[in-house]
């Protein structure tokens, strides 16, 4: 007969007969199922978390890109075309990274101000 070991010891309390055993061990499984779900619980809460700090750093650092160059932008045109009406400016200040790359790049070509705004 082969015996199997374990590292973990169970203490049971003493019984009087196989029904109360019975009854006592479905009380330690469920509180043993209890646990492992809390503790699955609790690494999905970390992993969700870790999930959210990274996506919160991304939509940061894509954030901070777009202000960077919203403001190099209106720089570059005020110093070539001089102060910027308005509704330019706010045209800018809410344009998404790739068309502020667009504009961007048609800044030294452009003869105008209307000329780096109009479409491709």
């Amino acid at each position: 007969m082969l015996l199997r070991q374990s590292k973990h010891t169970l203490a049971l309390p003493k019984v009087r007969d196989l029904k109360e055993l019975k009854m006592t061990l479905a009380e330690r499984f469920d509180q043993w199922a209890q646990q492992y779900e809390q503790r699955g619980k609790q690494e999905g809460l970390q992993k969700g978390l870790q999930k959210g700090l990274q996506k919160g750093r991304q939509e940061g650092r894509q954030e901070g890109q777009q202000e960077g160059e919203a403001r190099l932008l209106l720089r570059l045109l005020t110093r070539r075309f001089g102060e910027l009406p308005a509704d330019t400016v706010t045209r800018i200040q809410r344009a998404d990274l790739p068309q502020l790359e667009a504009w961007s790049d048609r800044v030294l070509d452009a003869r105008s101000l209307a000329e780096v705004f109009q479409p491709s």
